[in-house]
Order: structure tokens, then sequence, then C-alpha cells
């Protein structure tokens, strides 16, 4: 199956990395010292998201297998709670798993690039953010944030306006504010739903 992840650079956005400390330029964005101990922290949260998943449903067994006996109902009702409330954190942390590994892809593979970007006004949709290409007549990409909310804030462009861009905009990629040091994932969204962010964008500036 084709990996996306490992296709070549895109020519829709500009490859020059942004300058690090002492004016250094890095090829490729894990080399950023910031980034790769955020990407090792965001492993950690997702490891530690599947941990309590996997102990509270262990310990849901362990009210179910020492109720074997007595069958007591209060016991019965612990036992399913414990299971249910096992759920949620372990899908979490799965999911978090799965983009951590497509981060490592990227950030592996492609150098940072500083470009000027705005957050989206959503209402009730999916968070979002659109990269502009500085280049004349370049096209704005839209890019929906995939995470909990309060990764959200790894999107909130900085005080110049910018963003860091690690990715492919026809698919997805790392989204981070200058520096590198908190990661989110963004992907490519639908015709519709570009078109609806695009628009929203537009029509905030204009009242703006």
């Amino acid at each position: 199956m084709h990996d996306p992840t490992l296709d070549p650079p895109s020519d829709s956005l500009p490859s020059h990395a942004p300058e690090t400390e002492a004016g250094v330029v890095r090829e490729v964005a894990l080399d950023v010292p910031a980034t790769a101990e955020a990407l090792a922290r965001y492993r950690s949260r997702a490891g530690m998201w599947v941990r309590v998943g996997l102990t509270t449903a262990a310990g849901g067994a362990v009210v179910e297998l020492a109720n074997a006996a007595k069958r007591l109902d209060w016991a019965d009702v612990v036992a399913e709670v414990m299971g249910g409330l096992a759920l949620a954190p372990l899908l979490v942390g799965l999911s978090a798993l799965r983009l951590a590994r497509l981060m490592r892809l990227r950030l592996a593979a492609r150098p940072w690039t500083a470009l000027p970007a705005v957050t989206a006004p959503h209402g009730p949709h999916a968070a979002a953010v659109v990269l502009r290409d500085p280049a004349p007549g370049g096209e704005p990409v839209a890019l929906t944030l995939v995470g909990l909310h309060d990764r959200h804030r790894a999107a909130d462009p900085g005080p110049d306006g910018r963003l860091w861009w690690c990715g492919d905009p026809q698919v997805g990629g790392v989204l981070a504010r200058p520096g590198g040091g908190e990661l989110i994932w963004a992907r490519a969204p639908g015709r519709l739903t570009r078109e609806r962010i695009l628009g929203a964008v537009r029509r905030a500036e204009d009242a703006s």
C-alpha cells in the first residue's frame, strides 16, 4: 500500500528551512533539538494514556474475577464502569501513537518551513489554520487540526504571524509555533471543507 508520508516534498509551498539558533539552517526538521524533544514528549504522553486505559481495564477484570463466586450486584456494576472508563484513554493513546509515527516520518524526511499563517474561525467545526505562500501568486493552504483541544495552541501563529510547517499540503503534516517546541498534526481537508475554511478567513479579514 502506498504510504503518502514517504512522498517527495511538494513544490506547492516553499521548501526553505527556518533558521534556528546561531543562524544555522537545519535540513531536516527532526534535527532541531526542540522538535526532537517535543516528539519524545508527545510519544510519552500517548503511552501514558494507553497505560491508563490498560490499567483501568485490568482493574475491572480483577473485580469481575474476584466477584465470580459471590456475584454481588455492586461489584458487577464497578467492573462494567471500569471497563467503560478504560475505553476513552485507550483510544486517545492509540490514536496519539499513530499520529506520533506519522509526525516522525514527516519530520525525519523534510525541513521546517516558516510560513505566514492565520487561525480560521471555525464555530462548531474542527479547528483549522490557513498557511500562505509568500511567493507571488501562491495558493493558500487550508489545514484542519487533529488532536485534543488543549493541543491547538501549538498552531497559534507566533508574534510575527508565522507557523512552522513540515509536510505535504495535499495530504497533511506537522505544525508548530516558531521554535518547533510543541507539535500538532494537521491534515488536508476535502474540497468543500477547504472552501469553507478559506471563506471564513476572507470574511474575518474583510470585517477587520
